[in-house]
């Protein structure tokens, strides 16, 4: 049986003169655009887990979580760092309250981009999608 590990983050917003820009990362080791987002540890709520690599990896501590939004997706994983597993990852969308940035080692760059400037940025569909689902929900909040 494949064992699942699970990863969770958070699709950061903030308002800029009336418009809404995400925080996207840039990986240092592939080089893709994504969300801050790391794995669970043991005992961790998937909130905890988005709470605690958001301020690993961004030294953002201060967000407010949206209520009603959790984006899932999951795909399997060959990795010789921790083997072959199924992954599922949980993103919460989240206003930052902090948007000054402290990269972590594990990210090369970030910055904060509208709707679409970051679109053509991630290079997967499910972070697309994830998204594209996160800013329509905060519309209908607003």
């Amino acid at each position: 049986m494949t064992r699942t590990l699970t990863a969770c983050g958070f699709i950061l917003a903030r308002n800029v003169d009336g418009q809404r820009q995400y925080l996207l990362l840039r990986n240092a080791r592939h080089g893709g655009w994504g969300f801050p987002k790391g794995h669970a540890d043991p005992g961790e709520s998937e909130l905890e887990t988005a709470q605690r690599e958001t301020r690993e990896e961004t030294g953002i501590k201060e967000v407010t979580p949206v209520p009603g939004f959790r984006h899932e997706s999951a795909y399997d994983v060959r990795s010789g760092k921790r083997g072959s597993y199924h992954k599922i990852v949980v993103y919460f969308a989240a206003w930052a309250l902090d948007a000054k940035l402290q990269l972590s080692d594990e990210h090369r760059e970030g910055g904060w981009f509208t709707l679409d400037q970051a679109l053509p940025r991630l290079a997967f569909p499910a972070l697309q999608d994830a998204l594209q689902q996160a800013d329509a929900h905060l519309a209908r909040q607003a």
